[in-house]
């Protein structure tokens, strides 16, 4: 393996590992335990993968919002630029001794220009 630059997103349930490209290229869902739905970590060509194909115009960075598990990748070229945002929710319940981490994986795509 020659690229081990990824970023991961939680929720204490499940991970999802994303490519310093923006693309979730592992995910056991809805548990750490099921299943893969994709898979192209371990096998490029049929593995599977959820991302974004841009030109190799787009200079591509990658990081953690400060203090949170939300990873924010920003695509950017003289054609325009972009944002997208992954995260999975976790939240406290009225009991603050448990929490709620519904299986879901939210990912906002923000257009900055262009």
């Amino acid at each position: 393996m020659s690229n081990l630059n990824y970023g991961v997103i939680g929720n204490c349930r499940t991970a999802a590992l994303i490519s310093e490209t923006g693309n979730i290229e592992w995910l056991c869902f809805p548990e750490f335990d099921s299943p893969s739905i994709f898979a192209a970590l371990l096998d490029r060509k049929n593995g599977g993968n959820f991302g974004f194909q841009v030109s190799n115009k787009y200079s591509i960075s990658q990081s953690y919002v400060p203090h949170t598990n939300i990873l924010s990748t920003r695509f950017s070229s003289e054609e325009g630029e972009f944002v997208v945002v992954y995260f999975m929710p976790c939240y406290h319940s009225q009991n603050k001794d448990e929490h709620y981490r519904p299986a879901e994986i939210y990912r906002y795509i923000n257009r900055i220009k262009g």
